[in-house]
């Protein structure tokens, strides 16, 4: 999508290697004081290197291995009786979760493994996602600042709220359209999930539909121009290029855009697009799902109806 997880891989690194410069400057200190030591590690160094051309001239190491062996033992003996332990000798990341490769393991329950962002590059991430998350524009739209009480007209809407919440917490959004009247809370709830997702260093983009029709349409005039200036082209090109790479996208107020002969093609590559990649996308509209049949017949509705859970609000009180 752009450079910003290339720069903060590059903060992970610039700090293994800080760790492992200091670490060096603290064994040499280590092995100064400790001749002893110094030795011993020497003769491992060296026995080791023999083992290793031995090994590129396919001759025997059998001796030489027993040697190390013994070599690594009498280290131990060394270590100990100087009060100090191996592990001393070793980097001590700034992110001992995952060793500030960003990413930890994580276990499934068919025995497979994920890795997954780690709480430091989550961090470092989630100023620049929200940034450009365009949830901005909603201030005070987030789960932190909302009240249950909202939706506690509606048992069943109070539990449907609470359990989008939750998922949005395990990053599990799956495709969804919010549906329903103006005013009972889709739009909030929304751009609480995208800003749940920024917040958690994933990438989100909040943006009406009728705003996304403009973007793809300067997109398109950008491209037939004959000059942009390189700044605008970038912020057009990373804007376009969320629509669709984003993790999550809010497309909001469906059903209100004006009709052009791009409308439907632009929105259902969107869609297709999306769905293809396993990317989630949140639609919000005030229209019923009867009308919006009406409204978008063919591969359009098609794919809204297939693909998408569907979720009827009924309660709330002021948030669109």
């Amino acid at each position: 999508m752009d450079s910003i997880y290339e720069d903060v891989r590059s903060i992970l690194e610039n700090r293994r290697i800080r760790s492992q410069i200091l670490q060096e400057q603290k064994n040499e200190q280590i092995l100064k004081e400790h001749p002893q030591l110094q030795k011993i590690e020497q003769e491992i160094a060296e026995t080791t290197e023999q083992i290793l051309l031995n090994s590129l001239e396919s001759k025997s190491s059998d001796d030489l291995s027993s040697e190390l062996r013994r070599l690594n033992r009498k280290r131990e003996d060394i270590l100990k009786s100087c009060g100090l332990s191996s592990d001393e000798f070793e980097a001590q990341p700034y992110c001992k979760k995952c060793g500030d490769t960003g990413y930890i393991h994580i276990m499934n329950k068919d025995g497979s493994e994920t890795d997954v962002l780690c709480e430091c590059m989550r961090s470092l991430l989630a100023p620049v996602m929200t940034a450009r998350s365009g949830v901005d524009k909603y201030p005070g739209y987030s789960f932190e600042k909302g009240s249950d009480a909202f939706f506690a007209s509606d048992p069943t809407m109070l539990e449907t709220y609470t359990k989008i919440r939750l998922l949005a917490e395990k990053e599990r959004i799956p495709n969804a359209i919010f549906y329903g009247s103006s005013g009972k809370g889709k739009t909030f709830t929304a751009v609480s999930i995208a800003r749940q997702y920024a917040k958690q260093g994933r990438s989100s983009f909040v943006i009406r539909l009728a705003e996304a029709q403009e973007l793809l349409m300067e997109h398109r005039k950008m491209i037939q121009s004959f000059y942009t200036p390189a700044d605008k082209e970038r912020a057009v090109e990373r804007k376009v290029a969320y629509l669709t790479e984003a993790d999550i996208l809010v497309l909001d107020d469906l059903g209100v855009e004006p009709r052009t002969a791009n409308t439907e093609a632009d929105l259902l590559n969107i869609l297709d697009t999306r769905i293809l990649s396993g990317k989630t996308t949140i639609i919000t509209t005030n229209l019923d799902m009867d009308t919006l049949k009406d409204r978008y017949r063919g591969r359009v509705f098609d794919r809204i109806d297939r693909s998408f859970a569907k979720f009827h609000f009924s309660a709330g009180g002021s948030r669109a």
